[in-house]
């Protein structure tokens, strides 16, 4: 009981110029980390989608994926001809797997930020020139999201018509 009766409250002070300046900084790193974040999760999610596709047509087309990277997926992939995979929508998701590379390595912000600058000149060379101003507006996310679910619907497509024909 004397413990109680001797506490005492500390009261808190006035933060210095130098702790306002900190806290500050934190403050802006903490977002920057988290938007970081999302851009990796984002990107890495799109192209595990990305990928299912692609072994989706493998499998129909009935070519092998086991032992193939992402890459030589997308190589023999174009072998198959499909008409729903434009030059343009395989060069989305080749710059789509350049992004995903540049981060599983740990490549310099500035480098990861320079693909996506391609990721999204790549999305709207895909689309028509009316698309180009929603894709200009996009948020990094909803781009990124969008250019590998584009690729991810017409690998799908033509997986389906595909194993539809035999």
């Amino acid at each position: 009981m004397a413990d109680v009766e001797n506490w005492v409250m500390l009261e808190e002070h006035e933060a210095s110029q130098q702790e306002k300046m900190f806290e500050e900084a934190h403050r802006r790193a903490t977002e920057r980390i988290k938007a970081y974040e999302e851009c990796i999760i984002t990107v890495l999610k799109g192209h595990l989608a990305a990928e299912q596709a692609l072994n989706y047509l493998l499998t129909a087309g009935k070519r092998r994926k086991r032992g193939r990277k992402f890459a030589g997926k997308m190589y023999v992939a174009r072998g198959l001809f499909v008409e729903e995979m434009t030059k343009e929508l395989w060069k989305l998701l080749e710059v789509g797997n350049d992004l995903r590379n540049s981060i599983a390595h740990g490549d310099k912000q500035g480098t990861i930020d320079n693909r996506i600058i391609e990721l999204r000149k790549a999305f709207i060379d895909a689309n028509t020139p009316e698309q180009k101003k929603h894709i200009e507006a996009m948020s990094e996310p909803q781009m990124i999201t969008m250019a590998f679910s584009q690729c991810s619907s017409h690998i799908t497509v033509a997986a389906d018509r595909i194993e539809r024909a035999s």
